[in-house]
């Protein structure tokens, strides 16, 4: 049994797609209605171009569904299966793991287990509460798995 959750997918969006065209397209009419009133270009064009420009290229990255952060290599899961469970709910975080046979028992609260390892040390680990499927699919394999290694969850 095993457990893999991306936490970083972002839905799809028009309206950030359009967004995101009208930031270029600003940039670009802002750029060319700068060079037609005076010859040469000042600092201050350039640097509203490239804040535009760049606005607009990540509103269309992420209207298409892309994660930017993802793109750089941040990662953030939930991954469980029969030998750990492993939570890194932040991309600029670091995760947490923990072993199916150090753990004492699991206590469910609101969004958050409460883990007693065998060495009476709690680990928390919290849930993301966006998608209420996804909360009862981790609850389900944590139950399943405890169960199958003796692990008594309240």
């Amino acid at each position: 049994m095993e457990l893999t959750i991306n936490l970083l997918p972002i839905k799809k969006s028009k309206f950030r797609i359009g967004f995101g065209i009208l930031a270029i397209l600003f940039a670009g009419f802002w750029i060319s209605f700068s060079i037609a009133e005076k010859e040469s270009l000042k600092v201050f064009d350039w640097l509203y171009f490239i804040v535009f420009v760049t606005l607009g290229i990540v509103h269309l990255i992420e209207g298409t569904g892309v994660s930017l952060l993802g793109l750089f290599g941040a990662k953030a899961f939930i991954y469980i299966n029969e030998d750990k469970l492993h939570l890194k709910h932040d991309a600029f975080k670091k995760g947490k793991t923990v072993k199916w046979n150090e753990i004492k028992s699991i206590e469910y609260n609101v969004a958050q287990y409460k883990i007693t390892k065998t060495d009476n040390c709690p680990v928390i680990l919290e849930i993301p509460t966006d998608n209420y499927n996804r909360v009862q699919s981790i609850k389900q394999i944590i139950e399943s798995i405890a169960s199958e290694n003796g692990i008594q969850v309240t």
